[in-house]
């Protein structure tokens, strides 16, 4: 009986023990909440902010005047609008934002005022980041005018490699362009967005679509005038705008290795817009290019494919080195074609200007394998005429080949 009296009383003591530190634990607690809730009585709770500013642990009356720092700070940041590798900088204010204060020092009181001591105690231990957010007010319309203000800045019209001729009439390789499309809606929208989350970071991603164009590889080969020849008319009569509209249907058309261009195929028909009439003929004068042309083609080297003479002398260009084309209606009658026997493709400048019609043919700088072409035409006696074609090479004459016979009715 002694034995169990003794043992009984041991575990009382042990059980005392542990409820005295059980009440030492509990008086402790409560002690270190009553503490913390002592503490932060007028203090905000830890991991606190107003947008990205920290206001743990400072004083509730101290955040209210701070609230005119930070709106001035919110409405004098800078943000940057990203479009690819085009930035554009704005602050808040250049949004027409305006900040409502009141709100935001609503959402402070709220959330530090509370009843409920065991919510208030998990606010202060809480280790997530509590953000309150300025509300804004704005107008949509004038967002949506900014961002349709930035499109015109954006904006790239793109386009592939391509050949072009500057004012002195040279002919230049235009690299490819990427073009850059500035998507307005998705853009407003992401804008939007950004504001009304309160304007978390610095910079804003803008839509844009992009389209990548090709480079030509054949168009940049093209690097030299190879051949030209120009011919005098009269500026100032009708037959004059014949010859003009002829010269632009021609201008910068390319003509690929091998490939027979067609006279017709470009300029013709001979009725068609920009052609008028003279001396009761519709489209008179564009036999003058076909001409210019077809000497613009022998000074070249070139293989001529079809050519037809006059029945009366020209008098723009030698006699035996003229060309005709007729079309009747939409119907091509005569035409001038020739085909293009260099390796590399051929831009075909045409222009006019003080009284001169002038055709240039481009290609590369090995285009004529080094050779030059001269033209000559003798007359055979009863309006007969044989041209030649005269080849040389460095400086020295190494074949002469005739051309062709034309025989006239006139003189």
């Amino acid at each position: 009986m002694e034995i169990i009296v003794k043992d009984k009383n041991k575990a009382l003591k042990i059980l005392s023990i542990i409820l005295i530190i059980l009440l030492f634990l509990y008086i402790l607690i409560m002690s270190y909440n009553y503490y913390l809730l002592i503490k932060y009585k007028n203090k905000m709770y830890n991991n606190t902010y107003i947008n990205n500013y920290n206001i743990s642990n400072m004083k509730i009356d101290k955040i209210y005047k701070k609230l005119d720092e930070i709106e001035k700070k919110e409405l004098n940041k800078k943000i940057t609008f990203v479009a690819k590798d085009k930035k554009y900088q704005y602050i808040v204010k250049d949004l027409g934002i305006e900040f409502n204060k009141e709100a935001v020092k609503e959402q402070i009181t709220n959330y530090h005022k509370t009843d409920d001591l065991y919510k208030k105690l998990k606010k202060i231990v809480n280790k997530e980041k509590t953000i309150f957010l300025f509300t804004s007010s704005y107008s949509k319309n004038n967002i949506r005018k900014i961002i349709e203000g930035l499109k015109s800045k954006i904006d790239v019209v793109g386009h592939d490699g391509r050949l072009t001729m500057d004012n002195n009439r040279n002919l230049i390789y235009d690299a490819a362009v990427t073009s850059y499309d500035l998507d307005v809606d998705k853009s407003y929208e992401k804008l939007i967005q950004y504001i009304d989350s309160g304007f978390i970071g610095d910079k804003v991603d803008l839509v844009v679509n992009v389209n990548d164009y090709k480079e030509s590889e054949d168009l940049k080969l093209i690097n030299t005038k190879v051949s030209t020849f120009s011919s005098k008319y009269n500026a100032y009569i009708s037959r004059g705008r014949n010859l003009e509209n002829a010269l632009r249907n021609i201008d910068g058309t390319i003509v690929k290795s091998g490939e027979v261009f067609s006279y017709f195929n470009e300029a013709g028909p001979y009725n068609k817009a920009g052609y008028v009439y003279y001396d009761d003929v519709i489209g008179n004068g564009v036999c003058q290019i076909a001409s210019t042309m077809y000497n613009t083609v022998l000074l070249g080297g070139l293989e001529v494919v079809e050519r037809h003479q006059h029945q009366k002398h020209m008098p723009y260009v030698p006699s035996g080195l003229d060309a005709t084309v007729v079309s009747s209606g939409r119907y091509n009658a005569l035409d001038f074609k020739f085909k293009n026997t260099y390796k590399y493709p051929i831009y075909i400048s045409a222009y006019y200007g003080g009284g001169m019609a002038t055709v240039e043919f481009w290609s590369n700088s090995n285009a004529k394998e080094g050779k030059e072409y001269k033209t000559s035409s003798n007359s055979l006696g009863g309006n007969t005429y044989q041209s030649y074609l005269h080849t040389y090479q460095d400086g020295k004459l190494i074949n002469t080949k005739p051309i062709a016979r034309s025989r006239y009715v006139d003189y």
